[in-house]
C-alpha cells in the first residue's frame, strides 16, 4: 500500500473513532447529546462553513471508497523473473527463489561470514546485490571475486537466467568467529 493509501485510510480511520467517540459520549451523556446535535445542526446550515463541509465531505468519500478497494483488492504477486518462453507460454521464477541459490551460493565460498542480498530484475536478467562479512585473515578481493563467480554460476546453472550484474560489498571483517547470518529482500 503506497503512502497516500496509507494517509486516507488513516484520516478515514480518525473520523470512524471520532464519530464513535461522539456515540459513546451521547450514550453516557444524553444532555451532551441535545448541545452536539445543535451544534451539528449549525454548522450544517450555515453558509460560513460550506466550502469546508464540502471539502471535509469529499475526503470521507474518497477515505470511504479507499476502504472498499483495500478491502477487495488482491495482494500484489511476488517479483518474479521469466526464465523462458516457448509457444505454450512462459516459466517465471520468484526472486525469492533466485534469492536462496544466491545465498546457498555465497555461502559455499570459503570464509563468508554473513550474507545479506538484494535482487533486482533487470532488462538482461537479475542484477545481485551483496554485502558480505569476511574474517580478518582472509584476501579480500580473492573471496569477493569468488563470491561473485560462485553466485553467477549458480543462477545460470540451476534457473537459466542471464546475470547482468553481481556487485559485492565487504562490510565488515571479523577476527572471531561468526555464525553465518542470512538476510535477503527482493526488489
Amino acid at each position: 500500500m503506497n503512502m497516500l493509501r496509507r494517509f486516507l485510510l488513516c484520516l478515514w480511520s480518525m473520523a470512524i473513532l471520532a464519530a464513535a467517540a461522539a456515540v459513546g459520549v451521547c450514550a453516557f451523556r444524553p444532555a451532551e447529546m441535545e448541545y452536539i446535535l445543535s451544534r451539528l445542526f449549525n454548522l450544517l446550515t450555515g453558509a460560513q462553513y460550506f466550502w469546508w463541509l464540502l471539502l471535509g465531505a469529499f475526503i470521507l468519500l474518497i477515505c470511504g471508497m479507499l476502504g472498499v478497494f483495500v478491502s477487495l483488492a488482491r495482494k500484489s504477486a511476488l517479483p518474479q523473473v521469466v526464465i523462458g518462453k516457448s509457444e505454450g507460454g512462459q516459466v517465471n521464477i520468484c526472486l525469492v527463489a533466485v534469492d536462496n541459490v544466491v545465498q546457498k551460493a555465497a555461502f559455499s565460498v570459503e570464509g563468508v561470514r554473513e550474507v545479506k542480498s538484494r535482487l533486482k530484475a533487470a532488462k538482461n536478467g537479475v542484477s545481485v546485490k551483496l554485502q558480505i562479512a569476511l574474517p580478518h585473515d582472509i584476501n579480500v578481493p580473492e573471496t569477493s571475486t569468488e563470491v561473485q563467480n560462485a553466485v553467477k554460476e549458480q543462477l545460470q546453472t540451476i534457473t537459466g537466467l542471464a546475470v547482468a550484474e553481481v556487485a559485492v560489498l565487504v562490510t565488515n571483517v571479523t577476527g572471531k568467529a561468526v555464525k553465518p547470518v542470512k538476510e535477503h529482500a527482493a526488489i
